[in-house]
């Protein structure tokens, strides 16, 4: 081959690559947020184990009303009766639930947890409360399929900490831990 020949096979392969490279980058542009990370919460609304209605939506308008000291945070665990992962978090759970978070001046943040049920029941989240303890509204029902997806959720656990804005912060899959929540709170 003359270098003539070598210089223009060169120049077509770099070109393939560069057009290749452009596309494969516009495609991962494209993908959505799995993580949600940086983006608005996806509502959350349905009825509890025990009967009652949850509506985020009306917590993050409540939240809009007031000094930021006093907005709620809120954690939203996905969790499952039959997953071990969601064992081995529970406990982290409680204390969240119980003990909240308090600031560098000693002010206990608003926070609230919201457990939503994961491919399971009612009688099977019942029964795993009964067991392990924790009393924080679990939403349960066929709605919850919805919202599963609306986070993208493939497995249990997995918990979102949501900032009193409406905006995802943290998203832990896996069993979460009591420092992980309270490090992404911030009030």
């Amino acid at each position: 081959m003359t270098p003539f020949k070598w210089l223009m096979t060169a120049v077509a392969l770099v070109s393939i690559a560069f057009i290749v490279i452009l596309s494969v980058q516009n495609q991962q542009k494209n993908l959505p947020n799995f993580d949600l990370v940086g983006e608005v919460s996806p509502e959350v609304a349905g009825v509890t184990t025990s009967g009652n209605s949850v509506d985020l939506g009306k917590t993050l308008q409540e939240n809009r009303s007031l000094a930021p000291i006093e907005q709620t945070w809120t954690a939203v665990n996905f969790f499952a009766s039959w997953c071990s992962g969601c064992i081995v978090e529970h406990e982290d759970l409680v204390r969240f639930h119980e003990q909240g978070v308090t600031n560098s001046d000693g002010a206990r943040c608003p926070t609230q947890l919201l457990g939503v049920a994961f491919n399971d029941d009612k009688s099977g989240v019942e029964n795993f409360f009964a067991q392990f303890g924790g009393n924080w509204p679990v939403l349960v029902g066929p709605e919850t399929n919805q919202i599963a997806l609306d986070f993208s959720v493939l497995t249990a656990p997995e918990t979102f900490l949501i900032a009193p804005s409406g905006v995802v912060i943290l998203k832990v899959v896996g069993p979460v831990t009591y420092e992980t929540l309270v490090e992404g709170v911030i009030c």
